[in-house]
């Protein structure tokens, strides 16, 4: 191919970056697919990637991880999550037509096919590297994605790129599933070595030790890039890539305008959960010395301590959720964010919030204005999100309101009215009641339909 677009050309859209990706790849490969078929896969991958589900996992993920020269790499980037299915909840038509010979869809759950092509040594490895078998449901697999990726990668890519290739970028899909912690008190990729270097004895495997180790230094590489938010220095950051996430697994908050108190704060509660299950010293990989000890040691520690900021930092979001949610419960029933907190502000635009009729409070003795959580609450992550200001004011307000011994005490309280155990009005009692009575007077002047219950409540 002549005349192929540079890769970090700014000016380049995102379907012709993705096609100039490809070709530098090809080129590398010194192959010389027809120009339709580079078309037609970067509109396959650009396609799947911009989903209106997807918040995260878009091109700009792909393109973070793209390195000039290194095919292996970039391939694994534009196809290792091509599949998410927990949050696309289809398949596009091609991908369909693709995987439709290797799947059989039985109750809304998929089944690998019980007859596979016994002349597909690549399918039979991936199988065997994902510990996968014919007939298995794999909806509830902990790999469907990643499977699946590797899957549509191989079968697009067949005869287009060396198989010896398309088995290390199989391995690099493979590392890409998260939080698996170390078998036998060893990083993943140390047992997977063992496992590979199996395969290559038995013939099953078209790579040498030396490759083996390569490829495996690649895929450590990749592994810890795709979850590098962690590693963050600064934890705004890290929340940044949290809050994408957000609508990817909670639908009801793609829509930025209609999703309710309860839907914002058991999305909270969901993320919040999931973080604090996390062992931060499980996060990042090793193999050998790649990373070095001293920087693996280092995002280890960054992994834990943003880790428990965002736990912090999650858990006052949907305290200040819990008081909207039971003020509303107590006036009528849950109900829009919008409605008692005002509309996203849009790009020249400033509408009434909630924020601007909360009453301005000194820092208390026991807060640290210039800690992460007081910067993150006052001026907030890194960047806006679709659904969401960057700032926490009414957790602000709650920080600054409540002494650090009643933070714990109220979640608990709160969690028992969630389950129906506890009513509004009596979670609310237990919170100071001059504290209460700001936030009521501030919906009140929100919720003019809900004025005259939320004043009776503070009184």
């Amino acid at each position: 191919m002549t005349d192929r677009p540079t890769i970090d050309n700014a000016q380049l859209g995102t379907l012709q970056r993705i096609i100039a990706v490809l070709v530098e790849a090809f080129d590398a490969f010194h192959a010389q697919p027809p120009s339709e078929t580079v078309e037609q896969l970067a509109i396959l991958i650009h396609h799947a990637m911009t989903t209106p589900a997807r918040h995260y996992h878009t091109p700009e993920h792909i393109f973070k991880f793209l390195k000039p020269a290194d095919p292996i790499q970039n391939l694994t980037a534009l196809f290792h999550d091509i599949i998410y299915y927990q949050v696309d909840l289809e398949f596009n038509p091609d991908i369909w037509e693709t995987l439709a010979p290797y799947l059989r869809e039985r109750a809304g759950e998929f089944f690998l096919a019980e007859a596979l092509p016994s002349d597909d040594p690549l399918l039979w490895f991936t199988l065997e590297l994902f510990e996968l078998q014919p007939g298995q449901n794999i909806s509830i697999a902990p790999a469907l994605n990643e499977f699946l990726s590797a899957l549509v990668m191989n079968k697009k890519l067949a005869g287009l790129v060396p198989d010896k290739d398309l088995y290390r970028t199989t391995i690099c899909i493979e590392s890409t599933i998260p939080f698996r912690g170390r078998p036998g008190g060893d990083c993943y990729l140390g047992a997977l070595e063992k496992r590979l270097k199996a395969l290559s004895q038995q013939g099953r495997l078209p790579l040498s030790t030396d490759e083996i180790e390569a490829t495996l230094e690649w895929a450590v590489a990749f592994a810890n890039t795709d979850i590098d938010s962690f590693g963050e220095r600064d934890p705004g950051k890290f929340l940044d890539g949290t809050w994408k996430l957000l609508p990817e697994s909670n639908a009801a908050l793609r829509s930025r305008d209609t999703y309710t108190l309860r839907d914002y704060r058991q999305a909270l509660q969901k993320m919040e959960a999931f973080l604090s299950r996390l062992d931060p010293d499980q996060i990042f990989n090793c193999y050998r010395n790649s990373p070095p000890p001293e920087e693996y040691a280092q995002m280890t520690a960054r992994a834990r301590q943003n880790v428990a900021t965002a736990c912090q930092y999650l858990r006052l979001k949907w305290l200040a959720m819990a008081v909207l949610e039971a003020l509303a419960e107590a006036t009528g029933g849950n109900a829009p964010v919008s409605l008692f907190m005002g509309d996203m502000p849009r790009a020249g635009e400033k509408t009434l919030g909630l924020e601007d009729l909360l009453p301005e409070i000194p820092v208390p003795a026991w807060v640290d204005p210039h800690s992460a959580m007081y910067q993150l609450l006052a001026v907030g992550r890194v960047s806006e999100s679709s659904f969401d200001i960057k700032n926490s004011p009414l957790s602000l307000f709650l920080f600054k309101s409540l002494q650090p011994g009643q933070i714990e005490p109220l979640l608990a309280s709160a969690q028992e009215m969630f389950d129906g155990r506890l009513q509004p009005e009596a979670f609310l009692a237990r919170i100071d009641h001059g504290v209460v009575a700001a936030v009521a007077r501030a919906c009140a002047a929100m919720v003019y339909t809900r004025r005259a219950k939320l004043l009776r409540l503070i009184h």
